[in-house]
């Protein structure tokens, strides 16, 4: 009776309680983005300790609060802080509701003096979490706090994805570059490398991006040829009133600057070279731009400079005009020292080489943004962007051959070196509308046109024997590309367009679902050509050179008095045209495709997607080379066209406001790429890769279910578990040939892969309801379990495989990435403080035929330190230190002494620098 009485007494002051005090509740949304809901602002009783912060809903609630006059202060990342006068009535509820936008009526002009909510770590999770699909992303804001300087890197925090070492190549759930796809804003972005489907992500710096979304389920709106991803990047626009902020780094390696230094006579230092095509129009003369030498040096210290520049006009309470200009200069020196082999068996090895490899890379950026607002319902804005970026490379091989320096009283050596210089310039122009009309109908359009050149002038190999005995160096030619020079010149353009119409249900704050119809296009355009102008030396047996100075021996003088011939991979007939013709080929691929999506919301918990995507692709592969492949000639084209009905399916149920189950399913495609199908030899310093023109297209069975957990505004945990299923599955092979390590495509067989993929983010501290002071202790982590078997199809195949099956090539079995983070903030300065951790197991690097056993590319362990510090809203600094513990890159042979085949070390990395904002 005691405990009845006492819990009436105090259900009854808690009453009285409630009518003696007052409440302040509302919601807030953002103009800038379609009265969108505004997620995790805070909102405070000025002048006490009362607060909260919005929801998912951009609802909020302060209770218990006296009667009287208050001041409420609303208050968001990137948002300059909003102070409102209220009224507290006693037993009433005050309803506040706030349009945060840049023209309020109700509120003075809103200034973003930071970044917008697209860009944070929280926004990012609230998109997530909304999301019917299953998709991450990683905003500027956590880029930035994991000094991550590029997309390519920024897919490297994602759970499931890591990168093949040395190459710009990304793998997600083990699926390398053909089964994956790159956007730019959603629309596709031209390849440019020959030898690639995609775009290298590193052209992409950090100023440029708002956020980095890799979708691994997919629905029909999406581009149906992957099976990985589609890694689309969302470029930034201005959203403060002004902008101009001025950045200056540079940075140091610890094994390489201030060293010697070997760079190619080529391109200047800031990257550019004019002299990409060759002049040869007669072979008995000798007119080539390029010093044969190498130009001897001092490695500098790396150097980046970059310039933002933005503003907003205010036209109207709902229009503007927005400009947003960027531009970056960035330069790179490396270089390793190392073993290279061919290994074929315990007993069996061919070349054994010491390496030493130089590097040089200068990029630059441009990028322009305009956007004009019409309304709150109608927006349209253009996209540009230039990329110029250049790589110089020397690779210096000296070691021995089979037949060469093995015998103890064989004191000669083979010295190797490959000068290779690439230039890319890529050229990307999007125009895209957003328009609303009425309460329930979206209608949105999209186009570009891109283009790309990559230009490999002048790509010089010498091979030499070194006579240590008598200390000389003669020209050695087992083969006539043993001394060669190289011009490649690609050429391609791409224009697409998306359009869709979207149809809500009821409208769009009732958020019952969507139909949406929409065209995809696209037709892309590719040209490419090389020639070879190969040495042949009359007497190389006693030919004498000096490796500091090659010019001595290739010259005009040499040429006359026989020493030596030049001939192309044609022939040596100077007065034939078809002598200068290049090995070339020509592609081209048109898609049209029209699709179906619905949403539908069965009550509060389940939603689902549905789509319908059909698709018509052509494409045509001509080319004109001296290679023979079985079954086409050397002059001959392949056509390959085929007509898709691809069904999608994403579910997801609400079990509350923390917690989504997702399920999704999808039936997708991968198409041989061209370079894939086109016969033409692409060769390096010790291996060649050519096409195979009998590719077909693979088939692909994707399923996924996902558990996720959401504990807090900036929180995460997430379990998944996929599975995929590819028929005629495209795989990179290595085969027996004259050339110790030669490379090919072929459909090798069925492919599955299962895997389960943890990520979580965790805040021990989160201590950020105080404005003027917040401190944020945070761990992030995920993980990557995956199980990969291709079954060999060795019934319809021309290659010989080692076994009857194989992980496929670049999935790594196990992948961890996780970092801790310290960030304190205090009245207009702040620090943060990251430690990023990645790891990725031994994985294929490429699958053995004929007796020899798969080449594995050994895991290693990376470790990077990330500090910066604002002073002020006009000062900042940051350091980074990058690869710390410097370990060894290695692969081996897949056979059980796992005997090494190759190595090196990067060195680890130091970079300082400090921003202005204007």
């Amino acid at each position: 009776m005691k405990k009845i009485t006492l819990l009436l007494m105090l259900f009854t002051a808690t009453i009285m309680q409630a009518q003696n005090t007052g409440s302040v509740a509302g919601k807030l949304t953002d103009k800038e983005y379609n009265d969108e809901p505004l997620a995790f602002a805070n909102v405070l009783i000025k002048g006490s300790t009362k607060g909260t912060t919005s929801d998912f809903d951009g609802l909020y609630s302060i209770e218990n609060l006296a009667p009287g006059a208050y001041t409420l202060v609303i208050s968001f990342v990137g948002y300059e802080t909003q102070e409102l006068p209220i009224t507290i009535v006693a037993g009433k509820v005050t309803t506040v509701n706030v349009p945060m936008g840049a023209s309020a009526a109700s509120l003075d002009e809103i200034v973003i003096t930071t970044t917008t909510k697209r860009e944070s770590e929280t926004a990012l999770l609230l998109e997530q979490k909304k999301a019917i699909e299953i998709k991450t992303s990683i905003g500027a804001q956590e880029l930035d706090k994991k000094a991550v300087s590029n997309a390519a890197t920024a897919t490297l925090k994602v759970a499931g994805v890591n990168k093949k070492e040395g190459s710009s190549k990304i793998y997600v759930r083990g699926l390398g570059d053909r089964y994956n796809s790159t956007t730019l804003n959603g629309l596709p972005l031209p390849s440019n490398d020959p030898t690639n489907k995609n775009i290298d992500l590193s052209l992409f710096g950090t100023d440029i991006i708002e956020s980095v979304g890799i979708g691994k389920a997919f629905s029909s709106y999406m581009s149906s040829d992957v099976s990985g991803a589609n890694i689309d990047i969302v470029s930034k626009e201005i959203t403060e009133k002004s902008l101009l902020k001025v950045g200056i780094s540079t940075g140091a390696n610890t094994q390489t600057t201030f060293k010697d230094f070997k760079e190619i006579d080529g391109a200047n230092w800031f990257g550019v070279n004019s002299n990409t095509k060759h002049k040869i129009r007669d072979l008995n003369v000798y007119s080539f731009d390029n010093s044969y030498s190498p130009n001897s040096g001092t490695a500098n210290p790396n150097v980046g400079i970059s310039l933002n520049y933005g503003k907003r006009f205010t036209l109207s309470d709902e229009s503007n005009i927005s400009l947003f200009l960027v531009g970056t200069f960035g330069n790179e020196y490396t270089y390793q020292e190392g073993r290279s082999s061919n290994i074929i068996d315990v007993g069996n090895v061919g070349t054994i080489f010491d390496t030493k490899t130089y590097n040089y890379e200068a990029s630059k950026m441009l990028m322009g943004n305009i956007a004009y607002k019409i309304n709150n319902n109608h927006k349209i804005s253009f996209n540009h962007l230039f990329v110029h970026s250049n790589n110089q490379q020397i690779e210096d091989f000296t070691g021995t051959t089979t037949d060469v320096g093995r015998d103890n009283d064989d004191n000669r050596l083979i010295n190797l070196v490959l000068q290779t210089e690439v230039q890319n310039r890529l050229f990307v122009n999007q125009l895209l509308s957003t328009n609303n009309f009425g309460a329930s109908t979206d209608v949105n359009a999209a186009v570009s046109y891109n283009a790309i050149y990559n230009d490999e002038p002048d790509r010089r190999k010498n091979t030499f024997i070194i006579d240590n005995d008598s200390n000389t160096t003669r020209i050695s030619q087992n083969a006539v590309r043993d001394n060669s020079r190289f011009y490649g010149n690609l050429f391609e353009t791409n224009i697409a367009g998306n359009l869709n119409v979207v149809r809500y249900l009821g409208n769009r704050d009732e958020n019952k679902g969507k139909l949406t119809l929409g065209y995809n296009g696209s037709i892309a355009d590719r040209k490419f050509d090389g020639i070879y102008f190969d040495h042949n030396f009359n007497s190389p047996t006693t030919t004498f050179v000096d490796v500091n100075n090659l010019d001595q021996t290739f010259n005009q003088t040499n040429l006359n008095n026989g020493v030596f011939g030049v001939e192309t991979s044609r022939g040596r007939n100077s007065n034939d045209a078809e002598t200068y013709l290049p090995q070339l080929y020509d592609a081209e691929k048109t898609v049209h495709a029209v699709y179906g999506d619905v949403i539908y919301k069965f009550g509060e918990k389940l939603t689902a997607n549905f789509g319908l995507r059909a698709e018509d692709i052509k494409m045509n592969v001509s080319w004109d080379t001296n290679i023979s492949f079985p079954g086409f000639s050397n002059n001959s084209n392949i056509d390959l066209n085929k007509q898709y009905v691809l069904p999608s399916l994403n579910l997801k149920y609400v079990l509350n406001d923390k917690v989504n189950f997702r399920a999704s399913s999808s039936v997708t495609y991968t198409y041989p790429q061209f370079k894939e199908i086109a016969p033409f030899t692409y060769e390096g310093i010790n291996f060649q890769e050519s096409g195979n023109p009998a590719l077909v297209a693979s088939d692909n069975y994707n399923a996924e279910i996902k558990f996720e957990l959401f504990p807090s505004k900036s929180e995460l945990l997430s379990v998944g578990l996929f599975g995929k299923l590819i028929q005629n599955s495209i795989n990179r092979l290595e085969r027996n040939s004259a050339i110790e390590r030669d490379f090919t495509f072929d459909n090798s067989g069925d492919a599955t892969v299962f895997g389960a993929e943890i990520e979580t983010k965790w805040d021990i501290i989160n201590n950020d309801i105080n404005e003027d002071k917040t401190k944020t202790l945070s761990v992030g982590a995920n993980v990557t379990l995956m199980k990969t078997e291709l079954k060999y199809n060795t019934s319809n195949t021309s290659f010989n495989y080692t076994g009857s099956s194989s992980q496929l090539e670049g999935a790594s079995p196990f992948t961890l990435n996780t970092d801790i983070s310290y960030q304190f903030k205090n009245v207009g300065n702040s620090t943060i403080a990251s430690l990023v951790f990645n790891y990725q197991s031994d994985k294929v690097f490429s699958i053995g035929t004929n007796f020899q056993e798969n080449i594995i590319e050994k895991g290693v362990p990376m470790v990077d330190f990330i500090f910066s510090h604002q002073f002020s809203k006009k000062i900042a600094v940051k350091f980074n230190a990058k690869n710390i513990l410097n370990p060894s890159f290695e692969t081996y042979r897949d056979i059980p002494e796992k005997l090494t085949m190759s190595f090196y070390k990067k060195g680890a990395t130091f970079s300082a620098g400090i921003s202005f904002n204007l």
